[in-house]
């Protein structure tokens, strides 16, 4: 069991390797589409962000630099300085407070009230960017009524609610952001149940994967805070899951296209038809032997094919032309080579004959005739030496074809019907159908059913010599079938007794060597009374 699984995979390793390669390209491009797809969304998710702060960053500039040319001379918050600074924050959706520091240190706010401190009790940590400073709270928890970003400059201060800030961003759920100080140091609000776990450096603007997290940060208009856009790793993780059972999927059904082009043109009807048009296919023949004489009197031709120096078997490549419109391109393929190859070599043989098959679409085609005899007349063929065979399938109706074969018959051609007595209508053809030769099936002269006085082939050939047929003996094999086939005077036969199929070339020289060696029997049928 062992060594048959070894074998298989020995069969089947570079199969094993390209899938394997394949699968691991896939994942690979998943994993990197997946990283792109994450870091356009983001990056998208930012640009509505950069949108979505532009109206509280032009608030808080805009008070702090009207602060700035406030009035701080005085010793005491006077009612006017409280005016003031109500007036420029009341209608400010993202300025919850403003205040300036006197002098003396008093600090003078829009509540029109002193502050005892810019802190109010709540511990916040502070950091500096230029010439401002921030205060945060040092817990990450959102409180609308607590929790304040306080921005100063100069002795002015601003105060911003970070809830209405970030509900102002429409930030999506499925996705975190986190607002930090310059560097990563100071962690200032997040919209997630977790904080972001800050790690430095930040590597703005690029993607990158932390142990539970996939994010870009990206640094603000004055480089004042940085803003970190994040989802669970596992969005990344199942976006690269989805693309490579997709690419998987695409790669599966490209494979099968090319799978399927490849055996489209690799198909034998689209060989056979490219053969066909470049005219490759070959002809070869079988020759048909006198018995008495053990001259050549005739040869069946027989498509050849080599494709790429394999040989195609007939019977393959014919059935695949049937089931196509290839059929009749084929037998003219035939008959013009069998033409030519007559023209070139057997010219000289007298009374010589080939046959050649026809099938039904050939036998429907009003045409067929006058192409044949434009044929023969192109290479100088008499139409006594082109004989047709038919089978009884190919005559299904059989009034139309023997109009056509009469039609062949007055251009001078002989009709055979081949594979006699294996169809279910043999009586009725002999009476309706104009025929000159008939073949006898091979399987009815096999060596063990040739020898019995009853046997069916001996009552074909009697029923032939009423209808003064001349019968023709297929796939003679052996010497022991000789002396039945003559006793019932088949004088003709072809098989691989005598001589395989031959191309033609070798069959013209066969035909000027010397007859084959038959032995001779004591038979009182005269072959002239087949001829």
């Amino acid at each position: 069991m062992v060594a048959a699984y070894k074998a298989l995979l020995g069969r089947h390793a570079v199969t094993v390797c390209l899938i394997a390669a394949a699968g691991w390209a896939a994942w690979f491009c998943a994993g990197g589409m997946a990283e792109l797809f994450i870091a356009r969304k983001l990056n998208n998710v930012y640009a509505d962000l950069r949108a979505a702060q532009v109206e509280p960053n032009a608030q808080l500039d805009k008070v702090l630099h009207t602060l700035g040319d406030f009035d701080r001379s005085g010793q005491e918050c006077s009612v006017e300085q409280y005016s003031q600074l109500a007036d420029l924050v009341k209608n400010l959706r993202f300025v919850d407070q403003a205040a300036i520091r006197l002098p003396n240190g008093k600090i003078c706010s829009s509540y029109g009230q002193e502050l005892p401190s810019i802190l109010a009790g709540n511990e916040k940590r502070k950091f500096s960017v230029g010439k401002r400073n921030y205060w945060v709270d040092s817990g990450h928890a959102v409180s609308v009524d607590t929790d304040f970003i306080i921005v100063s400059e100069q002795s002015t201060y601003v105060w911003a609610n970070k809830k209405i800030l970030l509900d102002n961003l429409k930030f999506p759920k499925d996705l975190q952001l986190d607002l930090i100080g310059p560097g990563g140091a100071v962690p200032i609000a997040s919209t997630g149940p977790k904080p972001l776990a800050v790690q430095k450096p930040f590597h703005l603007e690029e993607l990158v994967t932390s142990a539970d997290k996939v994010l870009i940060a990206f640094a603000g208009n004055r480089n004042e805070l940085i803003s970190v856009i994040s989802l669970p790793l596992s969005s990344l993780t199942g976006l690269t899951f989805k693309l490579f059972i997709g690419l998987v999927c695409v790669f599966a059904a490209l494979l099968l296209l090319a799978r399927s082009i490849q055996r489209h043109y690799t198909s034998t009807a689209v060989r056979l038809r490219r053969a066909l048009k470049a005219n490759t296919l070959g002809v070869h023949y079988q020759p048909i032997v006198n018995l008495t004489t053990g001259y050549l009197v005739g040869a069946e031709s027989l498509s050849h094919w080599s494709d790429n120096g394999t040989h195609v078997p007939a019977d393959v490549f014919i059935a695949v032309a049937e089931k196509s419109d290839l059929i009749r391109k084929l037998t003219r393929s035939v008959i013009e080579q069998v033409a030519e190859d007559y023209s070139t070599y057997l010219w000289a043989c007298k009374d010589f004959y080939i046959t050649v098959n026809l099938c039904a679409q050939d036998i429907q085609d009003p045409n067929f005739p006058d192409y044949v005899a434009s044929v023969l007349a192109a290479y100088n063929m008499p139409a006594s030496a082109m004989a047709f065979e038919i089978t009884e399938r190919t005559l299904l109706d059989q009034k139309p074809a023997a109009m056509q074969l009469q039609r062949l018959r007055a251009h001078g051609h002989r009709i055979a019907v081949d594979d006699f007595g294996i169809g279910y209508c043999n009586l009725s053809l002999l009476d309706s159908v104009p025929f000159d030769i008939l073949k006898i099936d091979r399987s009815f002269i096999a060596n063990d059913r040739i020898a019995p006085k009853d046997a069916l082939w001996r009552q074909i050939a009697q029923l032939a010599k009423s209808q003064r047929l001349k019968v023709v003996a297929e796939g003679v094999e052996t010497p022991e079938q000789l002396p039945h086939l003559v006793s019932e005077g088949v004088l003709l036969a072809q098989g691989w007794l005598f001589s395989k199929a031959l191309p033609i070339q070798a069959l013209a020289r066969r035909y000027f060597q010397c007859p084959a060696n038959i032995a001779s029997y004591d038979s009182k049928i005269s072959i002239n009374d087949f001829y």
